[in-house]
């Protein structure tokens, strides 16, 4: 039932996105430049960008993986080791790219590789960085959960949504690393909502800087949409769309404290509040409810390790 209240389709998801995305004002622009830097959004590295645009081809199909990843020494070795390890070896060992794509299986290997390209973005060395991190792996986990549940069709752009949607934080972070930690230290002793806290302290919001390096990397509508829009009230969010999906899964990760170790109080406290209009727009039932809690939390203690060690490199 829940798949048909959401059962939309890739191509009309895309058509709403494209259709409704506002560029980014160019005042809101000058303002992150004079900020951050003119040159604060580098190139997407060649690296990060080719796994990048593999994962979000929607027509890509085992032969380009293959191909791909036999032409690039450093992922052919991580992808190898990945099929060899706890998470996939069924005991027989994979001794090519072949066999490791196999193993592995297509929809796993893009969310991988999206974990690759992200990781690569904005590395910088700070415990913030990890929980942010964390933080955009456990969304992702729980978007595509969420997506299991009630719009299977699009679970590899709702992990993609949950692993990109908070790139701007990243930026903020890399470029004013003390200021950017106060303002989220304020942020959550307060139980603001992180684009409250930020908007004390600039002109713009982690969304907005988000949209800036989306649309000079040429991402796509409907993830540009993401980025921009997942603190957008409910009202104004489409119904049964990737950015509200993305946003609640976003709220119960927060609600459930995956990946933020010794802020996870200081986070529930402000985003479990939020969860009842998060379900409301889901529409899920109470029993439904406990259930993706539950599978959240399990899904990200299986699975965290297998992609913070795929990010790390």
């Amino acid at each position: 039932m829940l798949s048909k209240l959401f059962g939309q389709g890739k191509k009309k998801e895309e058509e709403r996105a494209r259709g409704k995305l506002v560029k980014l004002p160019d005042g809101l622009r000058q303002s992150i430049i004079s900020s951050l830097g003119s040159k604060a959004i580098p190139s997407m590295p060649k690296a990060s960008h080719q796994a990048f645009q593999l994962a979000t081809n929607p027509n890509a199909d085992a032969r380009d993986y293959i191909e791909v990843l036999e032409a690039d020494e450093g992922l052919s070795a991580r992808v190898l080791k990945i099929a060899n390890s706890v998470f996939y070896d069924r005991g027989g060992g994979s001794k090519t790219i072949e066999q490791a794509v196999a193993v592995i299986g297509i929809a796993e290997l893009k969310g991988l590789l999206n974990a690759s390209a992200l990781s690569g973005i904005f590395p910088l060395k700070h415990p913030l960085r990890a929980q942010f991190w964390a933080h955009n792996i456990a969304s992702a986990l729980t978007a595509r959960q969420i997506c299991r549940m009630c719009l299977p069709a699009s679970s590899d752009q709702a992990f993609l949504g949950g692993m990109m949607h908070d790139v701007g934080k990243l930026l903020l972070l890399q470029q004013h690393t003390d200021l950017y930690e106060r303002v989220f230290r304020h942020g959550i002793a307060n139980s603001l909502e992180s684009t409250v806290a930020e908007s004390e302290e600039y002109p713009f919001n982690h969304t907005h800087v988000g949209q800036a390096i989306g649309e000079q990397w040429n991402f796509s509508p409907d993830l540009l949409q993401i980025i921009k829009c997942h603190h957008d009230q409910w009202k104004d969010i489409e119904p049964k769309s990737l950015v509200g999906i993305v946003k609640a899964s976003s709220i119960v990760s927060h609600s459930l404290g995956l990946g933020a170790g010794k802020d996870a109080f200081l986070l529930k406290r402000t985003y479990e509040p939020m969860l009842p209009e998060a379900f409301e727009y889901l529409g899920l039932p109470m029993a439904r409810q406990k259930e993706l809690m539950r599978e959240a939390e399990l899904s990200f203690n299986s699975e965290f390790e297998l992609y913070e060690s795929w990010g790390a490199g």
